[in-house]
């Protein structure tokens, strides 16, 4: 995992934690469902990059156009931007599922 997933990660679980407390307190601000559906929606886009990494990795390079470092950077920032395209516009559901769970509206 890259340095910055890790934070990302990180940062993402703290939102979720305080979500989860503001939720249980019985209280949740239009602002606060806000921040738990970004949140989830962020947790869903790490997911999937998670994903295409693992793909990305089984696809064997041939080596003739090899770009070296600056290649697996371009690819690991076009993955990034992948996966949070995906997260808003597909329909995997991980984010619904987990707005519903920790918002209480099942």
């Amino acid at each position: 995992m890259a340095v910055t997933d890790a934070a990302s990660l990180q940062y993402n679980n703290a939102m979720l934690n305080s979500s989860i407390n503001t939720v249980k307190s019985g209280r949740m601000s239009e602002a606060e469902a806000q921040k738990l559906k970004d949140a989830c929606r962020d947790f869903e886009a790490l997911f999937i990059k998670q994903m295409l990494d693992t793909m990305r990795k089984t696809v064997n390079k041939s080596g003739m156009m090899d770009g070296g470092m600056a290649e697996d950077v371009f690819e690991d920032m076009l993955y990034d931007e992948y996966s949070k395209d995906m997260a808003d516009r597909s329909n995997f559901g991980i984010a619904k599922l987990m707005y519903s769970e920790l918002s209480g509206n099942r």
